[in-house]
């Protein structure tokens, strides 16, 4: 079975080598659900002209900050338009959640390394995980729980403080999660595979 998938490449520096990491969790994935991925990289800025055909998209990670307005505004166009299965990770869960109005801001301090991760709710993303478990973080800003939040997504996962560690729509497959599952090895696969797992 073979899925389009397209890789939505948020970095500012480093933008290749960063990138690299996600095919190969996406290659790693893909073994693990017995699909056929064809993966294929835009650049945000081209995400409105270039997007073409694809049966799910992942928006990366990125240096850049939300609630500082550096969020590409035909990336925010596109995410709040876009009906197809996504999975956007730390940056692009964050952009995500704003593209439908919702507010990033610094949480205080810097997440960097593993941390705990509590779910909320078993199914989707994470189908068969344990209640608690770690990921790799690596970041400044959060997801704002709020009623705006609340009205258009679901909270699936918090961190120890009660912080928002994913999201899906309330009426469409459009997943984030706050954390790095292409860095986290055994648990980032499984996650990537339970999202694949949508698109069958």
């Amino acid at each position: 079975m073979k899925r389009n998938i397209l890789l939505i490449n948020c970095y500012r520096e480093e933008a290749e080598m960063k990138i690299a990491g996600y095919r190969e969790w996406l290659k790693a994935g893909a073994a693990a659900a017995v699909l056929e991925l064809d993966v294929r990289d835009v650049n945000e800025r081209d995400v409105l002209s270039d997007a073409g055909e694809f049966s799910a998209l992942v928006v990366s990670g990125s240096q850049k900050m939300v609630g500082n307005r550096e969020a590409e505004p035909g990336l925010l166009e596109f995410l709040s338009k876009n009906r197809r299965p996504l999975l956007g990770i730390c940056y692009g869960h964050q952009v995500l959640a704003r593209a439908f109005g919702c507010l990033v801001k610094k949480d205080g301090r810097k997440h960097l390394g593993e941390e705990e991760i509590f779910i909320k709710k078993a199914q989707g993303l994470f189908s068969a995980f344990l209640p608690v478990f770690k990921m790799r973080q690596s970041h400044e800003e959060i997801v704002v729980r709020d009623s705006v939040l609340e009205g258009n997504f679901h909270v699936l996962a918090h961190n120890a403080s009660g912080r928002v560690e994913a999201i899906v729509h309330r009426e469409y497959p459009l997943y984030g999660v706050q954390f790095h599952p292409e860095k986290s090895g055994e648990f980032g696969v499984k996650l990537l595979v339970n999202f694949l797992n949508i698109l069958k």
